[in-house]
């Protein structure tokens, strides 16, 4: 059987994933930093649900792409659970210096460099518990004797230019603020996504890759889809929706409403419920049709016969 949680780290990404037959743990994301509690949440940072749930080694961590509510949780995990194998798009050069984030006042361009130093703290931690750091291949890899993962990679062109661009900041070259602005605004469609398939069913997790920007891919249907970018305005088109097809569609939110960010957004909502049978959200609000709800997890099996289940 899969298991895989979709933790509630409030506005943030972690999933968890598990072939209990083979012993096999993987960790896609890992959320913030720190996980702000609120009044009637249950929300949880990975590092507590990993202990909660006894995970005493994780074989596969995949980073989706650097912003602080994917990869913040991950130093802690490194700490206390032997993590044998790292999945990037793209890794920091090895001995990479501390980078001066008040080079701005931009906040978003503040954000990058933050994150890329964390980043960088990350792989050397990685690297000094003796895990392996590899950048992704656009290859399907079999992980079980039932589980295979195919990472699917986001232009190569975009990979170089900011692989490129990330060392020329580790290095300290001087970057124009419009460089720097543009890449910190790439990180989301730079995003790696993952397909899993196991027992006849697709799984995809999205990172927060927006649909328009693969709209078009020649993206096959899938079952149970992980909506990107916390189910707001650009996470979904119906283009999109109508190719993917899924059973299940599942959005990692908070219940705090924001005018800056509308997480679900009420229209995304609507479309999947009308196209989806099962909508999922980790943390949500009361939405017209839609109850607020909260939970440590939203947790989906597929069992080896290829059905699935939601467990509450």
């Amino acid at each position: 059987m899969l298991k895989l949680d979709f933790l509630n780290v409030g506005d943030g990404d972690a999933i968890l994933v598990r072939d209990d037959a083979a012993d096999f743990v993987m960790l896609v994301d890992t959320g913030r930093p720190h996980i702000e509690f609120t009044k009637g949440s249950r929300r949880t940072s990975v590092i507590n649900h990993l202990m909660r749930e006894r995970i005493d080694h994780i074989n596969l961590l995949v980073l989706t792409h650097l912003h602080f509510d994917h990869i913040g949780g991950t130093l802690p995990v490194l700490r206390h659970i032997p993590v044998r194998r790292l999945l990037a798009v793209t890794l920091p050069p090895e001995g990479a210096p501390w980078i001066d984030s008040s080079v701005s006042e931009e906040k978003t361009i503040v954000g990058l460099c933050d994150a890329l130093n964390l980043y960088s703290d990350i792989v050397s931690a990685a690297r000094e518990n003796g895990t392996l750091c590899e950048t992704a291949n656009p290859t399907a890899e079999r992980l079980t004797p039932q589980l295979t993962m195919l990472p699917v990679l986001p232009e190569e062109a975009l990979i170089h230019r900011q692989k490129k661009q990330f060392d020329a900041i580790f290095r300290g070259e001087p970057l124009s603020e419009d460089v720097l602005y543009a890449v910190s605004k790439e990180r989301n469609i730079s995003s790696m996504r993952l397909r899993l398939t196991y027992a006849g069913r697709t799984v995809l997790l999205t990172g927060d890759s927006y649909a328009a920007y693969w709209e078009n891919d020649p993206e096959e249907p899938c079952d149970i889809l992980k909506v990107p970018h916390h189910g707001d305005e650009k996470s979904m088109t119906q283009k999109l929706l109508d190719r993917l097809r899924p059973e299940y569609a599942v959005i990692s939110c908070e219940n705090a409403e924001s005018p800056k960010k509308e997480r679900p957004a009420q229209h995304v909502l609507e479309m999947l419920l009308q196209c989806v049978p099962h909508v999922l959200c980790t943390e949500n609000r009361a939405f017209h049709h839609y109850p607020a709800s909260t939970q440590i997890a939203v947790r989906l099996e597929i069992h080896p016969d290829g059905s699935i289940h939601h467990r509450v």
